[in-house]
């Protein structure tokens, strides 16, 4: 009782106190949830704005009007948004389906510039895009740069790295180092089609 008595005596002492504090401390949690739902809000019509395009993507041609739209409103929303290297991505892949490799490259050069600032979570698709950039620049005989670019680490897709390895090893002649990496693709790779591949690389080599 003396204790509880104790917080009583000073709580009316420093009244005054007390009203600052947890009105500082309502405010700024109001603030916080303001700002939480807010995000919310934001995530929610980015996300709906995207798959709304890949929709209509998937089921028709690509719409280069429909894709600048969703850009556009995403930007407005959120520049720094995941949905706008998802939608550079997919930009990229329709100009490759064209062979426009380079405006391809572009696209893919901006998605990566996107993710540059995102967390671990996004790694996966760091990597696909990686290896995407990669595999154009090899079309393209920019070996220096693609090279560069396998320096990366490739947790998840590390058999794509060696894959591309192999394959710039082979143009170069090395063949000895291409079947190398190919092999030791071919141990990590858990994907049936992949080790197919990965096999008629390797038949293909020059001994």
């Amino acid at each position: 009782m003396i204790f509880f008595k104790s917080i009583y005596d000073w709580v009316i002492e420093n009244y005054v106190k007390v009203i600052l504090f947890i009105t500082a401390f309502v405010f700024l949690y109001g603030i916080y949830f303001y700002y939480t739902l807010s995000a919310q809000k934001r995530d929610q019509e980015t996300g709906d704005t995207f798959l709304k395009f890949y929709s209509s993507y998937s089921e028709l041609n690509f719409d280069e009007e429909e894709y600048l739209l969703a850009f556009n409103k995403i930007s407005k929303i959120n520049e720094e948004s995941i949905y706008l290297a998802m939608l550079k991505s997919l930009r990229a892949a329709e100009f490759i389906s064209k062979n426009e490799k380079q405006e391809g490259l572009l696209e893919l050069v901006k998605a990566k510039e996107i993710l540059s600032n995102k967390g671990e979570e996004f790694n996966f698709l760091k990597e696909i895009v990686n290896l995407r950039i990669i595999s154009i620049l090899i079309d393209l005989e920019d070996l220096d740069r693609a090279k560069n670019l396998l320096k990366d680490d490739f947790i998840i897709y590390r058999a794509n790295k060696l894959i591309f390895e192999g394959d710039i090893l082979a143009l170069e002649n090395k063949f000895q180092d291409a079947k190398k990496s190919f092999k030791e693709a071919l141990m990590i790779s858990e994907n049936e089609t992949q080790k197919n591949i990965i096999n008629l690389k390797i038949s293909a080599l020059i001994e």
